[in-house]
């Protein structure tokens, strides 16, 4: 079963599309709609019509719509939950694609400081 978010994500690739007028996405459109509560389609509307995207795909733990780093507790609710998630800067909804690594760049960090600190010593020495 699809989540909300995918349904939401879906349906804003429809709205963003240059023919998102034609008859043939009508269809898919009302679908999609039909599968999201009225309370997020109301919120999802407002984004649109300001011209901006409401879904923000998460990558790295940061939301790739202003660029914020975001809570673990948001990005683990998004990973392990099935809730709806907002960015607490922005406001949009969020979405981790499945294949998302969870925080890459802490393992790598860690790798450096520890590297870092390795060098710091033989340096006094």
């Amino acid at each position: 079963m699809k989540s909300l978010t995918e349904y939401l994500v879906a349906l804003q690739n429809l709205e963003g599309q240059p023919n998102r007028e034609a008859p043939e996405v009508e269809p898919q459109r009302e679908a999609l709609r039909r599968k999201v509560p009225e309370s997020l389609l109301i919120k999802f509307d407002r984004w649109l019509v300001r011209g901006r995207k409401a879904v923000a795909i998460v990558h790295n733990g940061v939301c790739d719509e202003c660029h914020i780093k975001l809570a673990i507790g948001v990005v683990g609710a998004l990973a392990f939950g099935d809730e709806i998630q907002h960015c607490g800067n922005c406001g949009r909804f969020l979405y981790l694609p499945e294949n998302e690594l969870l925080f890459p760049e802490k393992a790598e960090a860690k790798a450096k400081l520890i590297g870092h600190g390795k060098e710091a010593r033989a340096h006094v020495r």
